[in-house]
């Protein structure tokens, strides 16, 4: 009986399943750890680069780097915030009030005579309204934010200390078996946080140093609050900016009246094509080779079934299934190539070198 559980569990399509659903079983139980993951990936993937950088400059060695690196980052960490706490905690504290001022819009005179226009005005700017508190909801939680960046910096710090070891500890692992795959798919998961960091952080600040200047010429107030709802918006994916877009609008009218409206519209206009046309396709055509319209369908599923935070899973969701895709197709023809009589196996390169062309 044990014989007949394990051959059909050695089959190809059993042990697929298998594989899938304990991976999945493994993100929905630490799914409250994402946002750990999320610190501990940035830090491994800009701790690895700068140690790498300053090792080829200096000739240190690579432990040397890493600690020279992380007590670099430390003391500038520490200065600033020496410098500049309090006008950080004062940002963050008008950041709370943003959803409340958004709120406020409907009573605008310009809203109303929108309103006998188009019905829905206030459906429009309650869900302007809630997105804006969820986002804002993250950057208010500073507490769990610190100890997620504390943990998350050491984590990347003991994981570089440790690499030959924990790389020697993988190698031992047969590619193909179950405890190989989940590692590799874990793998995958990481190289779409990192992925998807990148982006949203180059696409956030783009619109946050190209809105600043406008904002100081229209004179719209409140800067520094604004300049957190940019940022923060410019970090969800396709939609962010056009939903600080649509706020900031209503204040520039507020300052300068149509002018004001004129120029944030075209703003919000030509970042949002730099974000479409430029930097997202430049950023993840090389590693996901999807349609804009695949990756909107998906945005809208996923905010669907998990509210706020499907925006920030669409896209990895989206790269780790067309990894294990081709993961599988390759399998697939190795399996059925010539020499390999009744589904050999595949050679063990061509699933440990996959880690070799991920993103870094």
């Amino acid at each position: 009986m044990t014989d007949r559980v394990g051959a059909f569990l050695a089959e190809r399509t059993p042990r697929r399943a298998l594989t899938i659903a304990a991976f999945l079983l493994l993100l929905v139980l630490f799914r409250q750890l994402l946002p750990l993951l999320v610190f501990f990936v940035a830090f491994e993937r800009g701790l690895g680069a700068a140690a790498a950088f300053l090792a080829g400059r200096t000739r240190l060695p690579r432990k040397a780097a890493v600690l020279t690196v992380a007590g670099v980052v430390l003391l500038t960490v520490g200065g600033g915030i020496a410098l500049g706490a309090g006008r950080v905690v004062r940002a963050v504290r008008e950041a709370r009030d943003l959803p409340e001022r958004i709120g406020e819009i409907r009573e605008h005179p310009w809203v109303k005579r929108l309103h006998e226009q188009v019905t829905d005005t206030d459906a429009l700017v309650e869900q302007g309204k809630h997105y804006a508190g969820s986002a804002l909801h993250y950057v208010s939680q500073v507490g769990h934010i610190v100890a997620y960046t504390i943990i998350g910096f050491i984590f990347a710090i003991v994981f570089h200390l440790e690499r030959e070891r924990l790389a020697a500890f993988r190698e031992a692992i047969a590619p193909r078996s179950f405890l190989g795959t989940l590692l590799r798919w874990c793998g995958n998961v990481a190289d779409a946080v990192s992925l998807t960091i990148q982006l949203q952080l180059v696409v956030a600040a783009c619109n946050t140093l190209l809105t600043l200047p406008l904002l100081l010429l229209i004179g719209i107030p409140h800067v520094a609050m604004l300049m957190v709802l940019i940022f923060v918006s410019g970090l969800v994916p396709v939609i962010g900016n056009l939903a600080s877009g649509a706020v900031l609008v209503f204040f520039a009218y507020q300052a300068k009246r149509w002018v004001g409206v004129s120029l944030m519209i075209s703003l919000t206009f030509l970042l949002h094509k730099i974000e479409s046309y430029y930097l997202n396709p430049h950023l993840t055509a090389r590693h996901v080779p999807l349609p804009g319209f695949v990756l909107i369908v998906s945005l809208v599923i996923f905010e669907h079934l998990f509210g706020f935070a499907g925006l920030f899973l669409s896209f990895p969701a989206l790269f780790v299934a067309g990894k294990i895709r081709s993961e599988f197709r390759e399998e697939d023809e190795v399996e059925a190539a010539p020499g390999l009589p009744g589904g050999g196996s595949p050679t063990p390169s061509i699933l440990t070198n996959r880690r070799a062309r991920s993103p870094r």
